[in-house]
């Protein structure tokens, strides 16, 4: 967890590179008062004080409960905070303090509702009674240990079989019986700080016979057949229940490895049943047991965790003049002439005289003469008589304009995932895009046109989170994930009245400790464009903003994806935990 507070950090100079502005609807006070909280959750943070950090962000995001920054702050030590708790939870039941896992674990959850790791732990240390093993012992039958004189002892001894044995168990106080016929060869015995079980294995070796416990003080002599171990040899008896989710194919080869490996000669299967039975000494029993123990368990399993943080945002502004580019400069007589023709010249004479028009004098049907004549449109004129001059310019239009578009997301996904197994994970929604349309026009029996609804072709895009998983379990409690993440988003702009589909996607590989949150990638997109439209000559910034057409345009995005995997099941011994086991007698 000590990670945790170093990615809050690094999305926070992302939105601080991002320039973001602050939030609609929060004052200035509480703006500065949120900054000065989350100052302060950095400062404990880095003296330790977790639990204060954690809540001095929280009150920093209750203030500004929009601002990334602050909320990001928060969960991040909202899970370093939950972390430490489960940390202490799965030391503690290492241990077998079960009941105080329970509270650190239930500590955990109460800090953050939404760890399903913390609630996992929880639920496998509570107590289940329909909670089965793998591997079940049915039965079993108990073992004669021989208790001699502790201690190792000097020998130097010359004789046959008999006499040497009844000076080794004279030695550690055990009663020595022959069995009969017992093959006697001559022997010379010299070996200096020894044990009990040491010299009775180098005894039978020499002498070519085996020795079995017949009661804590006692022990038979014999010769070393296969006839002799089957009468003497005490054995164990364990039939082993196997889970059903195991393949009788499976069954078979967990009984080859018992007659190959481990030379148990005496192992039957009823493969309908999942049973396996299996007859051998205590030693060689307790090493099969251990490695079917860890054959027959679940494959290990990770719970991995996701967190895509995703902002943009686009602002937009337009402001200026449109001032005309080009005038039109004609005769006023001239152009009554064109549209009234014989009758014009009375109107021209009533305009010199007076400057006003007789609307008798203008023939009706002359107005239909005026269409795209200059007289229509505004004009200013000057002169007099038959030189009386108009000139017609465009009008001077005025534009302001300012828009602004912010979108946000924030994708958690928790998942479990098995050894080796990849695991897929797919959260969004199938989005209609109209991509053509197709109109019907035919002619009905009267000519004329009949033109049907339009009919829209669909495309459907799909916008979400995918997360694809791989997880490998290595020792030392680190896991190595493959990953394939897909994000995909509706933008902020559209083209052409369609949305436009923003794609983010990462592939690799990566190996992290147990518990400790990576960031897999963050980015930074930021674009400007700045345009201005206006008369030559106008370049001077005070009179390119009054008389020129500005438009000013901004957009941005970031993106950081956080990931922490989270052992729930591991069966992997740690490095020097391995189990040997000694098989000899």
């Amino acid at each position: 967890m000590k990670y945790c507070f170093q990615i809050a950090a690094l999305f926070t100079c992302i939105m601080c590179m991002a320039g973001e502005k602050p939030p609609k609807g929060v004052s200035k006070h509480d703006l500065k008062l949120a900054q000065k909280e989350y100052r302060h959750a950095l400062e404990l943070q880095k003296k330790g004080q977790t639990q204060e950090a954690f809540e001095e962000a929280g009150r920093a995001a209750e203030l500004v409960p929009n601002d990334p920054q602050f909320i990001t702050a928060r969960e991040m030590l909202r899970g370093q905070l939950a972390g430490a708790y489960l940390q202490r939870g799965n030391l503690l039941a290492e241990v077998g303090d079960r009941q105080g896992a329970a509270s650190q674990f239930k500590t955990a959850i109460n800090v953050d509702p939404q760890n399903g790791y913390a609630m996992e732990r929880l639920y496998d240390i509570g107590p289940d009674p329909e909670h089965a093993q793998v591997l079940q012992l049915l039965a079993s039958v108990d073992q004669i240990e021989v208790v001699p004189k502790p201690g190792k002892q000097n020998f130097h001894l010359r004789g046959d079989t008999r006499d040497v044995y009844q000076a080794i168990g004279k030695a550690f106080d055990v009663n020595i019986v022959f069995d009969e016929p017992l093959n006697t060869q001559r022997v010379r015995f010299d070996v200096d700080e020894i044990d009990f079980s040491a010299v009775m294995r180098l005894t039978g070796k020499m002498t070519k016979t085996f020795w079995a416990p017949i009661a804590n003080n006692q022990v038979i002599i014999a010769n070393e057949s296969q006839e002799m171990h089957r009468q003497f040899d005490r054995l164990s008896l364990k039939t082993f229940y196997v889970s059903e989710a195991v393949a009788p194919s499976d069954l078979n080869d967990v009984v080859n490895v018992l007659r190959t490996v481990f030379e148990v000669k005496f192992v039957s299967m009823e493969a309908d049943k999942h049973v396996i039975t299996v007859r051998a000494p205590k030693e060689i029993l307790a090493a099969a047991t251990a490695m079917m123990d860890d054959m027959l368990q679940g494959s290990p399993q990770v719970l991995v965790d996701i967190k895509a943080f995703e902002v943009s945002s686009t602002y937009s502004r337009q402001n200026g003049l449109t001032l005309p580019s080009d005038f039109n400069i004609f005769n006023i007589p001239s152009e009554i002439r064109k549209i009234l023709g014989p009758v014009s010249q009375n109107v021209i004479d009533q305009i010199i005289r007076t400057g006003t028009v007789d609307p008798s004098l203008v023939p009706a049907g002359a107005l239909t003469q005026l269409a795209g004549s200059p007289l229509l449109a505004p004009f200013i004129f000057f002169g007099g008589g038959l030189g009386l001059t108009g000139i017609s310019v465009t009008p001077i239009s005025a534009i302001g304009q300012v828009n602004q578009s912010d979108f946000k997301n924030l994708e958690h996904v928790t998942m479990r995932a098995s050894q080796n197994n990849p695991a897929t994970f797919r959260i969004g929604t199938r989005l209609p895009i109209q991509s053509s349309s197709f109109t019907n026009v035919s002619i009905d029996r009267n000519g004329k046109p009949v033109v049907d609804a339009p009919i829209a072709n669909v495309q459907y895009e799909d916008v979400g989170l995918t997360f694809k998983a791989t997880p490998h379990i290595q020792s030392g409690n680190e896991v190595s994930l493959d990953l394939d993440l897909q994000l995909r988003g509706v933008g902020a702009q559209a083209a052409n009245g369609l949305p436009v589909i923003s794609n983010r996607a990462y592939v690799g590989k990566i190996t992290v400790g147990d518990g400790e949150p990576t960031v897999l990638a963050g980015m930074l997109t930021e674009q400007s464009d700045r345009a201005t439209s206006g008369i030559p000559g106008t370049g001077l910034p005070l009179i390119r903003d009054l008389l020129d057409n500005n438009s000013k345009n901004h957009s941005k995005s970031q993106i950081l994806i956080v990931v922490t995997p989270h052992i729930v099941r591991n069966t992997y011994h740690a490095p020097g935990t391995g189990i040997y086991w000694k098989l000899s007698n």
